[in-house]
């Protein structure tokens, strides 16, 4: 999950019916004061009960890449967003605890008539019988530590000084043409996750490929081109599983003494105009991300092939460019 770094802009617009005679009344000047001349904006969210669920988000090029059944649960967020004197927007997000996020086929639908959904599927445009499935389903549970992301208007940044040390962030050592502090924007972002557990099944079948496997005489069915009662079985292990399955998936930091606490996240982002030989595209630098990962399962076609822990992961100093081609 290269799961992101946000910038959120919300506006809340709230409408209530007024009876048909009904009187203007003036705000009175404590009202007023309560909602002009504030030093920002503060928005609580709260995620609770049923949670937040979005049937598909697609994204479409010559074919198309959908990801589907989003569900987010239990969260209760409190979101700062200000800008100071120098045109810095500033945006901060409480610390959540207990986020649950899922995607894709994690209801498990063992009635054939019941549609099941693809974590990431891959569409060819038009034909549903070549889309494929990347994702069938990914689950995870974290906790977040509070955040702050700034976004920095660059033509007023006191470049002499560099207070907030872009400097560094913008030497990668390898692209010169990127060095400079010449873009307009910068985006720096800092965070602090534990993943508690993640599950995860790569490698599906889509509905239409789930059914015409489980009909074919390779695999027991009858071969006429329609789902019996007999292959629903069949149909429903194949539209539910996946080749690999990864479970227990956890990533977190540990203080000097073992104790377990958040891993660390902090990267910027800006971009450069200009061709690609001349460094344009959009460059992620990685300021600190350290911690432990660790994997509880990996299996291939329902076989075990054991567990992993990576310890002590530091990726600080590098950077990524983006472009196009």
């Amino acid at each position: 999950m290269k799961f992101l770094k946000k910038a959120t802009l919300a506006t809340a617009i709230a409408a209530a019916p007024f009876a048909a005679n009904a009187d203007l009344v003036a705000l009175d000047d404590a009202v007023m004061g309560n909602t002009t001349g504030q030093a920002g904006v503060t928005i609580e969210i709260d995620i609770a009960g049923d949670g937040i669920s979005i049937g598909e988000v697609e994204y479409i090029d010559e074919g198309s890449l959908a990801i589907e059944n989003i569900q987010i649960n239990n969260a209760d967020i409190t979101q700062t967003i200000d800008v100071d004197a120098d045109g810095n927007l500033v945006m901060g997000v409480s610390a959540i605890t207990d986020l649950q996020l899922s995607i894709g086929n994690t209801d498990n639908p063992t009635d054939a008539t019941v549609a099941s959904a693809s974590g990431v599927m891959l569409r060819q445009a038009g034909t549903p019988a070549n889309n494929a499935e990347l994702v069938n389903n990914l689950s995870m549970q974290l906790d977040m530590g509070a955040s702050t992301t700034t976004i920095y208007n660059m033509s007023a940044y006191d470049k002499v000084n560099d207070p907030d040390g872009l400097a560094a962030t913008f030497d990668n050592g390898v692209d010169p043409v990127s060095n400079a502090l010449t873009s307009g924007v910068v985006i720096a972002a800092n965070a602090s996750i534990d993943l508690n557990n993640m599950d995860v099944g790569l490698f599906g079948y889509t509905d239409e490929q789930a059914e015409a496997r489980a009909d074919s005489v390779a695999m027991g069915g009858n071969g006429n081109g329609s789902l019996d009662a007999g292959e629903e079985g069949v149909y429903n292990s194949l539209r539910n599983g996946s080749a690999i399955q990864i479970t227990g998936v956890q990533f977190y930091d540990t203080d000097g003494s073992g104790n377990r606490i958040n891993a660390t996240i902090d990267q910027k982002i800006w971009a450069n105009g200009g061709s690609v030989a001349q460094g344009g595209g959009v460059y992620i630098a990685m300021g600190e991300l350290s911690g432990t990962l660790e994997v509880g399962g990996i299996a291939i076609a329902q076989q075990s092939i054991g567990t992993v822990k990576i310890s002590d992961i530091n990726l600080s100093g590098m950077t990524q460019r983006i472009y196009g081609h």
